[in-house]
């Protein structure tokens, strides 16, 4: 694999986790930030999709307002009409 040499700052505290850290894990500084770099990228390398689908529910719950649902308005009273007025017991779901 091809590294490539790259230099940035970061506080003395931080440094200092770094370090620490490394040393219980039995690994060198590289190598965290390396594992360090893919969780973010990892992190971030979805967002696109998340914002997508969230655009995406957004859009549902405003067709649902906006009356495009096909079922009854008033699930309330459809469930008591279909109870009282039921002349057999309802079996209950089963799936």
């Amino acid at each position: 694999m091809k590294t490539v040499k790259t230099t940035f700052e970061i506080e003395r505290r931080l440094h200092a986790r770094l370090k620490a850290m490394a040393g219980r894990l039995g690994l060198n500084a590289r190598d965290l930030v390396a594992e360090g770099l893919e969780l973010v990228l990892a992190k971030y390398d979805g967002a696109g999709d998340q914002k997508e689908l969230a655009a995406r529910a957004k859009a549902a719950r405003e067709r649902l307002r906006a009356g495009y649902f096909d079922g009854p308005t008033d699930l309330s009273e459809t469930w008591e009409t279909r109870v009282l007025s039921a002349t057999e017991p309802i079996a209950p779901y089963q799936p």
